[in-house]
């Protein structure tokens, strides 16, 4: 099977266990060698199958629409699975070694610009350094007392169209989805173009609402998945109804 995969390099891999306290999975290469980042190989009717290996266990795995034009170094298939501690089997062993580690992932993955928004529930100690890091990074935060905790919602202060190459996404989205359907998608990229993360998702007083009704294609994007994914979602969506 896995003759077919071609890995795609990306710093945000997890590292590999340095023990033999963990035995690797089954996801190998032809060679035996255990898989370990980002793997995708093509499929019929313009389809393109992407799976998250760690250490040979499959933490995600999905079909999505071929995208060509759009990338971004603020776009990755690692950011929803280490964002939301996804594992395609619960039982498998996974990189996240205690119920902080995808908060934690988070927010240094805002800090040196690996997503350009996103939310972490840190220890209030925690969340003080990480606000003393955020300095110059152009990123603004808003954040509440949450028990022992801090609740912190940031984003970067750059507009879409300086962050992302709108234009390439927008001719990928009319092509992966229906006519309507990509239409409703393009207006609302195009409705962000001047705008930021920040300045739609963090600084008002609705933030996190607001951004739960925003559509999926700008939902994504702020989120550092990839297009192919949302657009895999907008399309199950519409099959389900």
């Amino acid at each position: 099977m896995a003759d077919a995969w071609t890995l795609n390099p990306d710093y945000r891999t997890p590292p590999v266990p340095t023990d033999d306290a963990i035995e690797p999975g089954s996801w190998r290469h032809p060679d035996g060698q255990v898989m370990n980042g980002v793997y995708e190989r093509r499929r019929p009717e313009r389809q393109t199958e992407v799976v998250t290996v760690w250490y040979g266990y499959a933490l995600s795995h999905w079909l999505g629409p071929r995208m060509p034009r759009f990338s971004s170094p603020l776009v990755s298939a690692w950011n929803p699975v280490l964002a939301q501690g996804l594992s395609c089997d619960p039982g498998s062993p996974t990189p996240y070694r205690d119920e902080r580690w995808c908060d934690r992932w988070i927010a240094e993955a805002l800090l040196y610009g690996r997503k350009p928004y996103g939310t972490f529930t840190l220890p209030a100690e925690e969340a003080l350094r990480w606000f003393v890091k955020s300095g110059g990074t152009g990123l603004v935060y808003r954040a509440r007392a949450d028990g022992s905790a801090v609740r912190v919602v940031a984003g970067t202060t750059e507009p879409y169209e300086r962050l992302f190459d709108l234009p390439a996404l927008i001719a990928d989205y009319r092509e992966a989805l229906p006519g309507r359907t990509a239409e409703a998608e393009v207006a609302a990229l195009e409705s962000h173009r001047h705008h930021s993360p920040a300045l739609n998702y963090v600084l008002c007083e609705d933030a996190e609402a607001r951004f739960a009704q925003a559509p999926p294609s700008v939902r994504g994007l702020t989120l550092g998945y990839p297009p192919r994914e949302t657009a895999a979602r907008v399309v199950a969506d519409m099959l389900t109804g």
